[in-house]
C-alpha cells in the first residue's frame, strides 16, 4: 500500500505475464450510506458519470476507449462504488486521462440522466419478471429489515424517480475525493511509475470527503417467512441468515461450510446429490456465503416443483442444520476445501479479477493482503470451526418462498 501526496491509498500489483492492465478506483459510498428517500442515487450516479465531462461528451469517452480496444465501466454496490479501466500497458496514459477525468470532472448532463434513468427504471421491473432476483430482493428485505442493507443497490421505481442531478452532483462532490479513494492496479507497470502517473493525473481531486456515519444494528435470531405468489410455472424458496462482518474471524470456517453444502450449484456437494440427485425436489438448487462491511449473510435457494414447497424448504433447511449436529466428515471437508480454493485461483485469471480481489477485501476491511492468505486459511478450517459457526449462526432462519396462485397448482 502505498499513499499519495494528496491522500490517494494506492495498490499495485504487477504482472509480468501479459500486457493487459486493470485499473480501478474504489469510494466508501453506496447504498449503505443512502437515505432511504435516496435509495439507488449511487448507482444512478455510476450509470450517468460516464455520460459526459467537461472536456468529453459521452460519445468521445466511448470512442477514446474503443480506440484503444479498452473498456471503462462504473457500478455501485452496499458498500462502494468502483470506477475501473481495462487497456493495454501501452495504452496507460489514454485510459488513466479518461478515468481521472470521468472521476474528477463528470458533469452528468440533464438529458444523459433523464436516459439513465430511464435505463434503470426499465431494469428495475426485468428483475421483478426473474423469480430469483424477485426472491432474493424480498428475501433481503426480510431478513434485514430496519437495516440499510434492506434497500436494493439498485433502488426502487419510487426512489429512482425522484432523484434530482443536485442530488447526484451533491453526493460525487461530497464523496469522490481523494482521501476516500483507493486505487488498484494491477499489469506489467513499475510501482513508482503508476504513482506519479496518479498523483499527476488526480492533482485537481478534491482532497476531503463528507464523513457518513452509520451505527450497525444488533440483529437477534428470529424465524420470519413470508409467501408471495405470482404467475409462475414453478416454485422459489430462499433462506438465510445474518451472520458477522466479512473481517470476523468466521468469515472463512463460514465460506467452507457454504462449499460443503454447495456454492453456487456444485453437483458434487451435499445439496445437489441430496434433494436433487436423490430426493428429486430441485430443478436449481445451491448456497452463497455474502461478505459485508457491516453484517454479511448466508443464504441458500432451491426451485422446485409447487406441489413440493413445503418438503423442499423442510429437507433444505434440515441439510442447512445438520452442519451444526454432526462434524464433516474428513474426505468431505477436503473436498469441499479443494473446490473454494479452486475455484477462487481460477477467478483469478484476469489482471481485472485480480485487482477487483484485492480492492474488494480492502474494502471489507479485511486488507488486501487478505488475497494471498485466503488459501491458507481455507486449508487451516477444521470440522469443529464449521460445526461450530453452523451452531453459532444457523438458527432462526429468515424464509421467502416464491409459488404460483392456488388455481395454477
Amino acid at each position: 500500500m502505498n499513499v499519495l501526496p494528496n491522500g490517494i491509498r494506492l495498490i499495485v500489483k504487477r504482472n509480468p505475464s501479459n500486457r493487459i492492465l486493470a485499473m480501478q478506483c474504489y469510494f466508501r459510498t453506496g447504498s449503505y450510506y443512502e437515505r432511504s428517500e435516496e435509495n439507488g442515487i449511487n448507482h444512478l450516479l455510476c450509470e450517468t458519470m460516464l455520460k459526459g465531462t467537461q472536456k468529453r461528451t459521452a460519445l468521445e469517452i466511448a470512442e477514446t476507449m474503443e480506440a484503444i480496444g479498452g473498456e471503462i465501466d462504473a457500478s455501485a454496490s452496499e458498500d462502494f462504488v468502483v470506477v475501473s479501466t481495462i487497456s493495454t500497458v501501452e495504452d496507460l496514459d489514454t485510459a488513466l486521462d479518461v478515468l481521472s477525468d470521468v472521476i474528477v470532472h463528470p458533469t452528468f448532463p440533464p438529458e444523459e440522466l433523464e436516459k439513465e434513468r430511464e435505463v434503470v427504471l426499465a431494469a428495475i421491473r426485468q428483475q421483478e419478471d426473474h423469480s430469483f432476483s424477485f426472491a432474493y430482493k424480498r428475501f433481503r428485505a426480510l431478513l434485514y429489515e430496519g437495516h440499510p442493507y434492506a434497500m436494493p443497490v439498485i433502488g426502487t421505481t419510487e426512489t429512482v424517480r425522484g432523484i434530482t442531478r443536485k442530488q447526484i452532483v451533491a453526493l460525487h462532490r461530497g464523496q469522490f475525493a481523494a482521501d476516500n479513494m483507493l486505487a488498484v492496479v494491477v499489469g506489467d507497470v513499475h510501482p513508482d511509475t503508476i504513482a506519479r502517473k496518479m498523483a499527476r493525473a488526480f492533482a485537481d481531486m478534491p482532497l476531503h470527503h463528507e464523513e457518513k456515519i452509520h451505527v450497525s444494528k444488533q440483529f437477534r435470531p428470529r424465524y420470519r417467512a413470508r409467501t408471495f405468489t405470482r404467475e409462475v410455472e414453478q416454485a422459489f424458496i430462499i433462506l438465510g441468515f445474518v451472520t458477522d462482518r466479512a473481517r470476523s474471524e468466521d468469515y472463512v470456517p463460514l465460506k467452507v461450510a457454504c462449499s460443503v453444502l454447495g456454492t453456487g450449484a456444485a453437483v458434487s456437494a451435499r445439496l445437489f446429490v441430496r434433494l436433487r440427485d436423490r430426493l428429486a425436489l430441485a430443478y436449481s438448487v445451491g448456497c452463497q456465503m455474502r461478505g459485508a462491511w457491516d453484517k454479511s449473510h448466508f443464504y441458500a435457494y432451491i426451485g422446485t416443483s409447487p406441489e413440493t414447497v413445503e418438503m423442499a424448504r423442510d429437507k433444505l433447511l434440515e441439510e442447512i442444520r445438520l452442519l451444526a449436529a454432526e462434524p464433516v466428515p474428513p474426505e468431505e471437508l477436503e473436498r469441499a476445501k479443494n473446490h473454494l480454493i479452486g475455484q477462487f485461483r481460477i477467478a483469478h485469471q484476469r489482471n481485472s479479477a485480480q485487482a477487483e480481489f484485492l480492492g474488494t477485501y480492502e474494502m471489507l476491511g479485511l486488507e488486501a493482503r487478505f488475497d494471498e492468505r485466503y488459501c491458507d486459511l481455507i486449508k487451516q478450517v477444521t470440522a469443529e470451526q464449521v460445526q461450530a459457526v453452523a451452531a453459532k449462526y444457523f438458527t432462526a432462519p429468515t424464509i421467502v418462498i416464491l409459488r404460483p396462485p392456488a388455481k395454477a397448482r
